[in-house]
């Protein structure tokens, strides 16, 4: 099931569809270094999300990058080669990159700002490929602009402690109603590794018709 999607760790995903595209690039064994990726997508700066090093080992000459703007300086201070490659953007914006259409969606904990606070204007992505629309959440607590999304396939955090936890994810996908949803940000970073089950047992108590995808 949605095979062309997959995830290294955490919150490393990676889509092979028209495009090859990678979200927040995260602890690939060293012997992943394929440079393949066609457009990187980094939501916010932190270290589990941006990794220069796993960068490194996806890029090739034609890689485009898509940041929020704290992101973009960083890449760019990281990857100089790279700059006019490095497309900086903030909540509510549109676009498209390497043909892909792209929406992005503020990303924000709007009771815990220690960890990642509205003013940053980190963000989500939603990428339209294979023919469906994916929203990529990045790292959040239930927002108002995320249940205002519409997408086919629902990749996020059920970790808890930085970001909603599997319980409190099941508000963002009954607003939503995706026909896919797929729990990341969990195991060893923050929450346990059960946190992806717990949230497949909520959505069954729930009664949604949303099926949850297991990639980690």
């Amino acid at each position: 099931m949605l095979d062309y999607i997959t995830i290294n760790d955490h919150s490393s995903i990676r889509i092979e569809a028209e495009r090859i595209l990678y979200f927040d690039p995260f602890r690939f064994n060293a012997d992943f270094q394929p440079h393949d990726a066609d457009v990187i997508f980094v939501t916010h700066d932190h270290f589990d999300h941006y990794s220069p090093e796993d960068i490194a080992k996806i890029l090739k000459d034609e890689t485009q990058f898509v940041a929020p703007t704290s992101t973009a300086a960083l890449i760019a201070e990281a990857f100089p080669q790279f700059a006019s490659q490095i497309i900086a953007v903030k909540p509510g914006d549109t676009l498209q990159v390497a043909g892909i259409d792209v929406e992005v969606v503020a990303a924000y904990n709007p009771t815990k700002e220690q960890f990642h606070p509205k003013r940053e204007n980190w963000v989500g992505y939603v990428v339209t490929a294979e023919g469906k629309r994916h929203y990529i959440c990045g790292d959040m607590d239930v927002t108002e602009e995320g249940k205002n999304v519409k997408c086919d396939v629902l990749l996020l955090p059920v970790g808890g402690t930085y970001t909603m936890d599997a319980k409190e994810a099941i508000e963002l996908v009954s607003a939503i109603q995706p026909a896919y949803a797929i729990p990341t940000h969990y195991g060893e970073v923050a929450g346990g590794e059960a946190c992806g089950s717990v949230f497949a047992e909520e959505i069954s108590k729930a009664g949604l018709a949303t099926e949850v995808v297991m990639k980690l």
